[in-house]
């Protein structure tokens, strides 16, 4: 699975919304997509992630972006060139501006949203669709 690689700057933006981690009540998290020219629209990408675990909440020192932890002998940086397929069930380190935690689980990339103002307004958008 390739996730989209995230902006890194610390005015991105990102939001996680906690539920049971379960198929029918996942957690969710959205993160601003790099880009290229700072002109061109604002996306995210919004993230269903099935977890049966607690999620171990990281300090400021870790600000690589989202990496999967059981890709071999070393870690691989999700949206890079060397992004692998993961197990179904991985171990995960997501670091974003303002958001960093350590979790077991399974991210689903759902949908691109483009042209949203804020990562809410795009998780709204995708768990909404008639809205």
């Amino acid at each position: 699975m390739r996730l989209p690689r995230p902006d890194l700057n610390e005015q991105a933006d990102n939001c996680l919304l906690m539920a049971r981690g379960d198929a029918i009540s996942p957690h969710w998290l959205v993160y601003e997509v790099h880009r290229d020219f700072l002109s061109a629209p604002r996306c995210f990408a919004v993230v269903k992630l099935e977890s049966d675990y607690d999620f171990d909440w990281l300090g400021d020192e870790f600000t690589e972006g989202l990496r999967c932890l059981d890709a071999g002998e070393s870690e691989t940086l999700l949206g890079s060139d060397r992004g692998h397929d993961h197990p179904p069930e991985s171990h995960w380190r997501i670091s974003l501006p303002r958001l960093r935690f350590e979790c077991w689980g399974r991210p689903t990339l759902v949908e691109t949203c483009y042209g949203a103002a804020s990562a809410s307004e795009a998780l709204i958008r995708v768990l909404s669709p008639d809205c």
